[in-house]
């Protein structure tokens, strides 16, 4: 695990390479509503003496592949990523077991009275955990606008937590960093990093909506075998780039990093 910080506005020497633009997932944003509670059956996402609760995915699947064209290709397919079209939103990664113990028990105060972004959130998880560890308000963003619609707001929503001072958007990173002008205190991603195509946007969209005095926690695998990205090639296009620093929190034999920036 790391976690990094501003560094440098200076991003010389440094140049993106062209990425086919015309198929990404437009930013849309999300409003909740209030009044709609979700009245399903749930599990328990625990740590420590916090207890989360999240809809069952497997029953929210049945809806979404009615509905959703690109949740229906991953199924067929049968496969938990689908490049442009499904991000894996449907499940809970490794890392984020690991961002939330750092944060329960490494370091509890990081997110007291802060803004934070739950940046390619999925369930939710951390934003919500960010709320029971003392977040003013807490953003959300994933690819699938459906992720975002039948999982992320009634997970919020079904956790009590303050759905009115929550934002919720979905689409490609760098349609959202067009319509997204706020800034952060405190970004959480995990396994982000896993598409070496992707890595670019990601690195652009923590640069753009950092605060100069925020941090980045940023979780990921080594090596994400069948997809080419991993955690050395993301620093990499960080050392690179020069705009932000960052330290290895924390590092396991299974191969997953934990990094702050």
């Amino acid at each position: 695990m790391f976690t990094f910080g501003n560094f440098s506005k200076n991003c010389e020497g440094y140049c993106d390479e062209r990425i086919d633009e015309s198929n990404l997932a437009p930013a849309v944003e999300i409003k909740s509503d209030p009044l709609r509670q979700p009245n399903q059956d749930t599990h328990h996402f625990k740590i420590n003496e916090i207890d989360i609760h999240y809809l069952d995915q497997t029953k929210i699947l049945q809806n979404l592949i009615k509905t959703d064209s690109s949740i229906m290709e991953a199924e067929k397919n049968h496969s938990d990523l689908v490049e442009g079209v499904y991000e894996g939103g449907l499940k809970i990664w490794e890392c984020t077991y690991d961002v939330a113990n750092y944060l329960c028990n490494q370091n509890r105060i990081l997110l007291s009275g802060k803004h934070v972004l739950d940046l390619g959130c999925g369930l939710g998880i951390l934003g919500i955990l960010a709320y029971k560890l003392g977040a003013a308000n807490v953003h959300y963003q994933d690819y699938n606008e459906g992720i975002i619609k039948h999982l992320t707001i009634p997970n919020v929503m079904i956790n009590g937590e303050k759905i009115e001072k929550s934002r919720f958007w979905s689409g490609d990173w760098k349609n959202f960093i067009e319509v997204n002008d706020l800034k952060y205190d405190v970004i959480l991603t995990s396994e982000t990093i896993y598409n070496p195509r992707n890595q670019k946007k990601l690195l652009e969209a923590l640069k753009t909506l950092l605060k100069p005095d925020g941090t980045i926690i940023l979780a990921g695998k080594s090596y994400y075998f069948g997809v080419g990205g991993g955690m050395k090639q993301f620093l990499d296009l960080v050392e690179k780039d020069r705009t932000l620093c960052y330290e290895n929190l924390w590092e396991s034999a299974e191969g997953i990093d934990l990094v702050g920036f």
